[in-house]
């Protein structure tokens, strides 16, 4: 045998007992927190509540200050992130308020799961949907392989026989509300109905670890979407006794008792991230693996700390739309760096579709490639401008930021605020600037000529019930009659 030969077997024998992850198809896990307040994470400045595991990404990777998501509510912001597409483009204006109304979702439409199908990835998701549950918006149609969640808006942290439920939700009074609708829907693992027994967050940790164990061998993206911590305000009471009232920070309009079960929810998610992480880190994958974390959007006034931004969750300003984000990307991403010019959650899709090996531009996503941004080869801002569209089709609203400059406008009311001098949006400078305000309005208006009408009004009716088989057993299901 030739030393030639020797070598070449030796090699094989090593690419053979190493994970399968060419250099341009690293692994890609992106953490989705949901209602997140932007100052309730410590690497953000947050003092209550220990997120170490968080953290410890920023240390190790890029933490952006001047983050943001495309809207200030759950379903259009992820709408946005999972097409990497403004959602007012085709036409997503507001949540999924009844989810069996087949007309409400996302409509056949490419997503970043599909885009890295294509791409040579396996694609999972694990956790929240909200968006759709029609056979055409399940995510299974939508681009992930493997699904494991659920399908609604929200979900009990518990499950529905739980004692503290003391049978509330399980059966519902009929007609149920939307809220409790949602949040009683099953957990699945693709359409087939899941029997679980644990805090809700541990649960969809523990699918999180077991597919990246699947999947170990070949190129993955992971869309690890937790709900955590979405109301309702839930969580092991032995976490809980970890956050006494009395130790919590005092945020203006946050209830201490709140701020205390929200504190052992967030504490929950960092656990888990821990797991999930350490699991990556267990098979060797932790140099092949890009790990984003995000806010879908701010947090809600009544359980989070937004400071020093104004607003919340449901509003377009900073505290509604700019969100904790974090990125490591081994050999990519300079450890512990910092980065203040504006970034936006649709350039996630685009910079992963361009790093392996798609055609973003083709694709029609409306993200930019942050590669150069964030390994620093590139100094100039990634965005000179972005724009929000915040009403409907029939009402326009929205916000605009140029540079320093943030304009508001809807109902009659026009604002502008300096972010640099005044990032609390403390002092509208509408009235002593009415040509920047004109010119920056012009703007919007131009770029919002791309939006679509509505895919669904509000008042469509009541739907209580569908068919689906992954809905068998659920008091929800209901077969359909000839």
């Amino acid at each position: 045998m030739t030393s030639q030969l020797i070598k070449c077997i030796g090699l094989l024998s090593l690419l053979m007992a190493s994970p399968a992850v060419s250099a341009d198809k690293q692994n890609v896990i992106v953490i989705m927190a949901d209602d997140l307040g932007y100052a309730d994470v410590g690497c953000y400045g947050c003092k209550d509540i220990p997120t170490p595991n968080i953290d410890q990404l920023a240390a190790e990777g890029v933490r952006f200050t001047s983050a943001y998501v495309t809207g200030n509510m759950c379903g259009p912001s992820r709408a946005g992130f999972l097409t990497g597409r403004h959602q007012s483009t085709f036409g997503y204006y507001q949540n999924v308020s009844q989810p069996f109304d087949p007309a409400q979702g996302l409509p056949r439409i490419k997503t970043i799961a599909s885009l890295l199908q294509q791409q040579g990835y396996v694609t999972g998701g694990v956790g929240k949907w909200h968006m759709g549950t029609a056979d055409t918006q399940h995510p299974n149609a939508m681009g992930f392989d493997d699904w494991f969640g659920f399908l609604g808006g929200g979900l009990m942290y518990f499950p529905l026989d739980h004692p503290s439920y003391n049978g509330r939700f399980n059966p519902l009074k009929k007609p149920a509300n939307h809220r409790d609708l949602q949040h009683t829907m099953p957990v699945i693992h693709n359409k087939e109905p899941v029997k679980w027994d644990q805090y809700l967050t541990r649960e969809l940790t523990d699918a999180g670890v077991a597919f990246v164990e699947r999947n170990q061998e070949q190129p993955f993206f992971l869309f690890m979407s937790y709900n955590a911590p979405h109301l309702d305000l839930e969580a092991p009471a032995e976490t809980i006794a970890k956050f006494p009232e009395g130790a919590m920070t005092k945020v203006p309009g946050v209830k201490s008792s709140a701020r205390s079960i929200y504190g052992a929810m967030v504490y929950e998610m960092d656990q888990g991230i821990g797991n999930l992480l350490a699991k990556v880190a267990e098979l060797g994958l932790d140099e092949d693996t890009v790990i984003w974390f995000l806010s879908d959007h701010g947090g809600m006034k009544r359980t989070s700390d937004n400071r020093p931004l104004r607003g919340s969750k449901g509003n377009s300003y900073e505290g509604g739309l700019r969100v904790p984000m974090i990125v490591k990307w081994p050999g990519v991403t300079p450890a512990g760096a910092v980065l203040d010019s504006p970034v936006t959650s649709l350039d996630i899709g685009a910079t992963l579709i361009a790093n392996a090996g798609g055609d973003r531009e083709a694709e029609g996503l409306q993200g930019v490639d942050l590669r150069g941004y964030l390994s620093g080869q590139d100094t100039e801002a990634p965005h000179q401008v972005l724009y929000w569209h915040t009403g409907s089709y029939s009402a326009p609203a929205g916000a605009m930021r140029e540079g320093d400059f943030k304009l508001l406008h809807g109902k009659e009311k026009l604002e502008l605020y300096n972010l640099n001098d005044d990032v609390g949006e403390t002092t509208n400078l509408a009235a002593a600037q009415p040509e920047k305000v004109q010119a920056m309005l012009t703007r919007w208006r131009e770029w919002a000529k791309g939006a679509k009408p509505e895919l669904w009004k509000k008042s469509r009716g009541s739907f209580q019930y569908a068919d689906y088989e992954w809905l068998k057993g659920s008091q929800h299901y209901r077969a359909k009659t000839e």
